[in-house]
């Protein structure tokens, strides 16, 4: 067997394992960062497209009754509240006490959407011998994923009586 000089060994293994074992630690921390900020974004991009996903189905529900009842302009008229012109009143909760919410099964956010039917009032329309009146609706739809995220979408719509 051949002699082993203690003098000659300082610990360079035991150094280089040591910090290739702080280079792989640091990597998977960094690594591990970066799957969770990634997590987030992805949950984030969720929440919103569930919200505005929600908020379509309630604007699809809005335009259904609108189809159902134009043909009966007193009826439809009931089902409109009157115009609120106030600058973002949509932001309010408190103006949406009174929209019409969709049912549970439709949405799956945790806050039902809901949307307002608002009478814009009419504009002239002069059509063959006759005089008729078109009556201007906004639909405004508010929907909320199961995050923070909250989706508002407008659309109008038109009417003649």
């Amino acid at each position: 067997m051949p002699k082993i000089n203690k003098k000659s060994e300082h610990g360079a293994a035991l150094i280089t394992s040591l910090l290739m074992v702080l280079v792989i630690s640091i990597l998977g921390v960094a690594v591990s960062q970066q799957v969770i900020a990634l997590r987030k974004v992805s949950t984030a991009n969720y929440d919103q497209t569930l919200s505005f996903n929600s908020a379509e189905s309630a604007l699809a529900a809005a335009h259904s009754v609108i189809a159902e009842n134009f043909l009966d302009p007193p009826t439809l008229l009931s089902l409109a509240t009157d115009m609120n012109t106030t600058s973002n009143w949509w932001k309010s909760d408190a103006n949406w006490s009174g929209a019409t919410a969709l049912s549970s099964a439709i949405s799956e956010s945790a806050v039902i959407p809901s949307y307002i039917i608002e009478n814009d009032g009419t504009g002239g329309l002069a059509v063959g011998t006759g005089e008729l009146s078109k009556r201007y609706y906004r639909v405004t739809v508010k929907a909320q994923g199961k995050g923070d995220s909250v989706a508002f979408i407008q659309s109008y719509y038109v009417t003649l009586e």
